[in-house]
């Protein structure tokens, strides 16, 4: 097969986490392959040039892959976009290929509608572009591909399931872990999205300082300052919140394992990457079961809803339990091994052949 994926994102995000990880798997496995990618050019990934007009740049990516694909005279088995963005400059190039593919990680628009009509009507061309001009869907989880046929009423036979994996190589437990002088709970995840349900960690930051209990919370990823939660933190007067700004690559493993505990608040995943990747550090999680996360997490985290005061529970059980967290070391590292890049590759090939 000769395979080109394209994305409109840049590495850095979920996404584009997850097209890096296909491809380099793809070509261990001795398979033809490339990444078009807007910005971070490397041996496996081609970068096309393109201008990002700050708050427009989701929307007109399309149009400058589109033009990258319109110069590529090669051919090709199998076109795969990352996400519905990258399948429009697919479809706007009208490039043959024996299959086109797309993933779709998520309907998170149609549940969180932009607040801005174009956009959402950009999303929902989109969208239906992809649904209609695709030989096969990918997903990430069964949640996803659920809310994807009841949004959309695609025919489910036309969806799969392939679930992200982890790399196992960078995330993996700390050897000799050194005891946090106060229990460390730690984040990593968006902070601005409403899904995300960032001001939730405040409140449950509240909720532990007002029980006087001993700790400290590190919140990472993203530029808090534009966000409100650093003001929430001063209006509650909190003591016990720093914002450490995004945590690189290769520090995650030691920003994770490090940690007493992972806090995760979302209301809405397709597949939810921090809290497994906290668990193949070896560190116990506390999330929401909001979504996809009670398929992903299963019993190996400490489950509730999103409300700050049943996480804020659940966060003082783990503090008080030396044996509960090491039972959820032990699961979360057992948990998370079942989901590896070469498993993802293995299945999504499979499912290629099957339809070549």
């Amino acid at each position: 097969m000769n395979i080109k994926w394209l994305s409109c994102v840049e590495k850095g995000c979920g996404i584009g986490e997850y097209s890096d990880q296909m491809v380099v798997e793809l070509l261990h496995q001795n398979q033809t392959s490339t990444l078009y990618r807007k910005g971070t050019p490397s041996t496996y990934a081609i970068d096309y040039p393109h201008r990002s007009l700050r708050g427009l740049k989701d929307y007109i990516a399309p149009y400058y892959l589109y033009k990258q694909l319109k110069k590529i005279d090669s051919e090709d088995t199998i076109l795969h976009a990352d996400n519905i963005d990258a399948f429009t400059a697919i479809h706007w190039s009208q490039k043959k290929t024996k299959i086109k593919c797309v993933t779709i990680h998520d309907v998170i628009p149609l549940i969180y509608p932009q607040k801005n009509q174009w956009q959402r009507r950009y999303y929902n061309y989109q969208l239906k572009s992809s649904i209609l001009h695709s030989d096969q869907i990918f997903t990430v989880s069964h949640y996803s591909k659920n809310d994807l046929i009841a949004k959309t009423g695609v025919n489910e036979k036309k969806v799969k399931v392939i679930y992200n994996g982890i790399n196992h190589d960078q995330l993996k437990p700390v050897k000799n872990k050194k005891e946090n002088e106060r229990f460390t709970i730690r984040y990593i995840g968006g902070l601005g999205a409403v899904h995300k349900n960032a001001t939730a960690l405040i409140e449950v930051a509240k909720i532990l300082e007002e029980k006087n209990i001993d700790f400290l919370m590190q919140i990472g990823s993203g530029n808090a300052a534009l966000t409100p939660l650093p003001s929430l933190v001063e209006k509650y007067n909190l003591k016990n919140i720093e914002f450490v700004g995004y945590v690189k690559d290769e520090d995650k493993a030691s920003f994770l394992g490090q940690a007493d505990c992972f806090l995760f608040t979302s209301l809405y995943e397709g597949f939810g990457f921090p809290p497994l990747e906290a668990m193949a550090c070896g560190t116990p999680v506390v999330s929401s079961n909001a979504a996809s996360l009670n398929e992903i997490l299963h019993d190996a985290a400490m489950l509730t809803s999103a409300s700050p005061l049943d996480l804020a529970n659940n966060i003082i059980r783990l503090i008080e339990s030396k044996d509960l967290q090491k039972e959820l070391v032990e699961k979360g590292i057992e948990r998370a091994s079942h989901f590896t890049w070469e498993n993802s590759v293995k299945t999504l090939r499979e499912n290629y052949d099957s339809i070549l």
